[in-house]
């Protein structure tokens, strides 16, 4: 059974309605509210550089060599077996000198299809790039239940 507002223009599976806020595109309506908090966040000094839609590397590309017969030599070619895996983050800023990675999503969509692999994966990058000591890195989970807006920092 297909989820509600399936077939609609501007809106996903899950009900979500695709908006326009100051030219930019978003989503759904959580989104946009989150970003426009952010904003006012931006003009206050309280936060610093945000972005949106920021896209992280989580597994490389998987490439095996392969020989080629030529006439005279054999040549080795690298061929790909398995493409990269990328993270898309909703939003990043930094805030008290942390570079916060930040995701909106609704209670529905936190636990499905590939969301909670991704995250983990994020988490592991984070908590390897914190180790090595290059400044501080956190992720933040903005999640809408019930009409209010619950937001978790996840630290590793």
């Amino acid at each position: 059974m297909a989820f509600r507002g399936w077939n609609k223009k501007n809106t996903n599976k899950f009900g979500a309605k695709k908006n326009v806020y100051q030219g930019v595109t978003f989503d759904s309506n959580v989104e946009r509210d989150r970003f426009r908090y952010l904003e006012f966040q931006l003009k206050a000094g309280e936060i610093s550089n945000l972005h949106r839609q920021v896209r992280f590397l989580i597994i490389p590309k998987l490439t095996k060599t392969v020989p080629k017969q030529l006439k005279t030599k054999v040549r080795y070619d690298e061929r790909v077996v398995e493409l990269p895996a990328y993270y898309t983050c909703d939003f990043c800023y930094i805030e008290n000198g942390i570079y916060v990675i930040e995701d909106v999503k609704n209670a529905y969509s936190q636990e499905i299809r590939d969301y909670p692999l991704r995250r983990k994966l994020m988490m592991q990058k984070i908590a390897a790039h914190n180790k090595k000591g290059h400044g501080k890195w956190m992720f933040r989970e903005s999640v809408l239940k019930c009409k209010s807006l619950i937001i978790k920092n996840i630290t590793t």
